[in-house]
């Protein structure tokens, strides 16, 4: 028996099994996948090691870390991104000033620095939500600088500042009538990097980081064996049956899968209009992933060279160079590719993962990086009003990207989570 089990060996799985396990918990996590980190994981591709999702690391708060153990470095390029438009890059310089002398040759230095103290200001607003839940509609109102978060879209903050060419750099198009929150989510102060551990850099370095530290923790982490079915008995958890028919009991569940898997195709007796809530939710923008591994280190063409450190926002969608690997997201192929990458005749090899993959290997059906959609509606309720991490079923619990923030890397969800669990199981984190 286990005090608590997690299911998914994700970044937010992980840490929460690592918050849970430090705090004296008998910790167990279940993956069917065969790779930790989740969609921030990674596997083998022509030698080499390459991201399965996530590429970069950004609002992910430092205190996560900290507060977990983990001794992870972002390392933030200079310039962070560089956006094509019409031919020419924009550079996104990570010093004020130099941003704004870059924005002057557009005729928008001024806007750039008004748009960028709009921008810190909202992400100060939001992350002081982060560790408390989803902020109530009451809080909102009594709260001047968060009003903008959701009571303006992103399309409303982004035309105040810049002309349209220039918003794809901060947000998906998809994305614009969201909430101005996601501005904020999506662009932090900090910068987006790649996580560096012991002298490694890239997405594989997080997961590796925390794979390490669960298993130091003590948690019993299991890779390849997913969980087939959650057992609630009396209106309670009593532990999940294994792909393999083994029941693991537990005082306690914490699903960081989507909550549409979880609470759809995991457990019964979920409420009609939780169910109708969670079916009526559609599928989000398509998004695939090109990995190309060259024999030979990436070569980028013309004005493009000096930045292969830098997250390149070209045409199909965002590219990133780390040594012979070249990761594309959006809508890429190998032909749109050739226009930035001189060598990448030179392949070796390469894959590409679809939304039906992801869906698939993930069972995250619908907005499946996010698990649910980043609409006003579905972050202030995410994904049910009043629940918080907290599931009706007594023991039951979701930590994942479906909860309060969002998806994307942040290890917020996961140890919200976490801090629930121990406070309903009064089992207090012990001073240091």
């Amino acid at each position: 028996m286990a005090d608590a089990v997690v299911i998914g060996a994700g970044h937010n799985g992980l840490v929460a099994a690592i918050r849970l396990a430090e705090a004296g918990l008998k910790v167990a996590v279940f993956d069917r996948v065969l790779w930790p980190g989740g969609m921030a994981g990674f596997r083998a591709l022509g030698g080499v090691e390459v991201g399965v999702g996530a590429y970069v690391v950004g609002v992910m708060p430092r205190e996560v870390l900290a507060r977990i153990g983990v001794d992870l470095a972002i390392d933030v390029p200079d310039p962070a991104a560089v956006y094509e438009l019409d031919g020419r890059y924009v550079r996104w310089w990570l010093d004020p000033a130099r941003r704004v002398e870059e924005f002057r040759q557009w005729g928008l230095g001024d806007e750039i620095a008004a748009f960028w103290e709009k921008l810190v200001a909202l992400n100060k607003a939001a992350r002081r939500y982060f560790f408390d839940g989803p902020p109530t509609e009451e809080r909102l109102a009594e709260d001047p600088d968060a009003r903008d978060l959701f009571g303006r879209t992103a399309r409303d903050v982004l035309s105040q500042y810049l002309p349209r060419e220039f918003w794809p750099m901060f947000l998906y198009e998809h994305l614009w009538d969201g909430p101005a929150y996601l501005l904020a989510y999506f662009n932090p102060p900090e910068g987006w990097g790649r996580p560096v551990w012991r002298g490694e850099r890239g997405i594989q370095a997080l997961a590796k980081a925390l794979h390490r530290r669960a298993l130091g923790a003590g948690v019993d982490v299991v890779l390849g064996v997913g969980v087939k079915r959650i057992a609630v008995e009396g209106g309670g958890v009593r532990g999940v049956e294994l792909d393999t028919g083994k029941v693991v009991e537990a005082r306690a569940v914490i699903s960081t899968a989507s909550p549409i898997h979880t609470l759809l195709e995991l457990v019964d007796g979920v409420a009609d209009e939780v169910r109708r809530r969670l079916e009526g939710v559609s599928a989000a923008a398509s998004t695939y992933r090109l990995n190309a591994v060259l024999t030979e280190p990436v070569k980028l063409r013309g004005g493009l060279a000096p930045y292969r450190d830098s997250i390149l926002q070209l045409p199909f969608g965002e590219v990133v160079v780390e040594g012979n690997v070249v990761s594309a997201v959006g809508a890429p192929d190998l032909e749109m590719l050739e226009t930035y990458v001189e060598n990448v005749g030179r392949i070796k090899a390469f894959e590409v993962w679809t939304p039906a993959d992801y869906q698939t290997v993930f069972n995250a059906r619908g907005p499946y990086v996010n698990h649910l959609p980043l609409t006003r509606d579905f972050l202030l309720c995410r994904p049910v009003c009043g629940w918080g991490y907290r599931t009706p079923i007594r023991g039951l619990y979701l930590g994942g990207a479906g909860t309060w923030p969002g998806g994307q890397i942040t290890g917020v969800p996961g140890i919200n989570a976490a801090e629930t669990v121990l406070k309903d199981l009064s089992r207090p984190w012990p001073s240091s």
